[in-house]
């Protein structure tokens, strides 16, 4: 009788531990995909380029120079394909998006390209999408006017603007120089004019699955001095961690 109390006690003793180790393991887990996310995405991100520029639009008036100046983000997100996964990305969205100035001045716009070509793609954009979502469809290549992109690894591309950062009024300039040049005459610093750009991407297979990581960038990516044009690409991608998403 006394045997099969101990036997009892040790199956007990037995099945909690193994709970326990499978509880902790679980937990583990769990905490290691929070810290790391989803290893095997259909698509994974390959590198952003952003161009960053200061330009202005002219005001009719009498003046030889009478600017609404505004400074521009041009943000190309590239996707490569992961082989290892058969599944397919069926659209790409971005929403969520929130914008801090570290100054209160200018409008803020988030706007989509109009044409496939780079130099006017966003010459007619009007509709304003800070704060609407922002979904891409998947194709055999990729096509911005129509929010499309590669299926086995594209591009989508947006802009984020700053309009209306000062008004610059001059009779006196023979030419004007779109740079941190400009900005001075209209006592504006590079200081005034940064952005902390954040937005949510998911990527998703199916109403069923679906991945959303967020993704931060500081605005514009440099300091423009003489310079009307600043590019950079990104490819470290370590701070970005995509997670299933319902």
């Amino acid at each position: 009788m006394e045997k099969e109390v101990k036997k009892r006690i040790l199956k007990k003793y037995i099945f909690i531990s193994f709970l326990l180790i499978a509880i902790s393991v679980s937990i583990l887990l769990m905490v290691k995909y929070n810290v790391e996310g989803e290893k095997n995405l259909p698509l994974e991100l390959n590198k952003i380029i952003i161009k960053s520029t200061i330009n202005a639009q002219s005001n009719a008036s009498e003046n030889l120079w009478d600017l609404n100046l505004e400074q521009n983000n041009d943000i190309y997100i590239y996707f490569k394909k992961n082989n290892k996964v058969e599944t397919k990305v069926e659209s790409i969205k971005i929403s969520n998006i929130k914008i801090e100035k570290a100054k209160n001045i200018g409008n803020l716009e988030v706007l989509l390209p109009t044409s496939n070509d780079i130099k006017t793609n966003y010459k007619n954009s009007t509709e304003n999408y800070l704060d609407k979502e922002i979904e891409y469809a998947a194709n055999t290549s990729d096509n911005m006017e129509k929010q499309e992109f590669c299926q086995d690894g594209g591009m989508i591309a947006f802009r984020i603007s700053n309009k209306d950062l000062a008004n610059y009024v001059s009779n006196e300039d023979t030419e004007i120089q779109y740079n941190g040049m400009l900005l001075d005459k209209a006592q504006i610093s590079q200081e005034d004019i940064k952005l902390k750009a954040t937005m949510d991407i998911t990527l998703i297979v199916s109403e069923k699955e679906k991945y959303k990581g967020t993704i931060t960038i500081d605005l514009p990516v440099g300091e423009f001095q003489e310079k009307s044009v600043i590019d950079k690409e990104i490819t470290d991608f370590s701070n970005i961690i995509f997670k299933r998403s319902e």
